[in-house]
């Protein structure tokens, strides 16, 4: 019954995952929409990435596509970026957002009434640069801005991914807390020596 239970659900997850015509996913590659969504930055380091994908199910192309970014988590990342990719002209117009802490990315824009975001992918869309601010671990998520997201004139079924964030304390690794063991106690054995 329970391996019953487990199938009836992971179709259902699988059919609501394949209705979307628009899915917004995260990435720690440029290139690689598939290479994992987990960064881990060390604490008060700047500039650390994600790069926002996006895959159009869809019959046409998006010509508007507003997004918002946040951290569940207050007091650990902070966006000091958010670079929105046009490659071939793309987009006839694009805004970043407002920039913070939570929310990360605030009502990002891109349009384009006569193109925009092919149909296919997952196509780059964004890069979002996170400045570590605190230590701990936070899921960062996308969302729909407020100026919606629009294919052939319509809003489509959406479906967002998450990334987790892990910030550390720069602790030194165990294998170099022993290494910087031995060279301090080699120091000390020379200078005992030398007396």
């Amino acid at each position: 019954m329970k391996r019953f239970f487990l199938t009836v659900l992971a179709t259902l997850s699988f059919a609501s995952l394949s209705s979307a015509d628009v899915i917004v996913t995260f990435s720690t590659s440029r290139t690689d929409p598939n290479a994992g969504t987990e960064l881990t930055l060390n604490a008060g380091e700047v500039a650390g990435s994600l790069f926002v994908f996006v895959e159009n199910t869809s019959a046409t192309t998006i010509e508007g596509l507003a997004l918002d970014f946040q951290s569940e988590t207050p007091g650990i990342l902070t966006a000091s970026a958010h670079l929105i990719e046009n490659p071939a002209g793309r987009w006839f117009a694009s805004t970043p957002g407002a920039l913070g802490e939570n929310p990360l990315v605030e009502n990002s824009n891109a349009f384009n009434f006569f193109g925009g975001f092919p149909i296919g992918g997952p196509l780059l869309h964004s890069e979002l640069q996170l400045d570590a601010i605190g230590t701990g671990t936070t899921l960062v998520s996308a969302a729909e801005g407020a100026s919606g997201i629009a294919v052939g004139g319509q809003r489509v079924p959406l479906s967002f991914g998450s990334a987790t964030v892990n910030v550390v304390s720069a602790i030194p690794e165990p294998s170099s807390a022993i290494a910087l063991l031995a060279i301090g106690g080699t120091v000390l054995v020379r200078r005992n020596r030398r007396r």
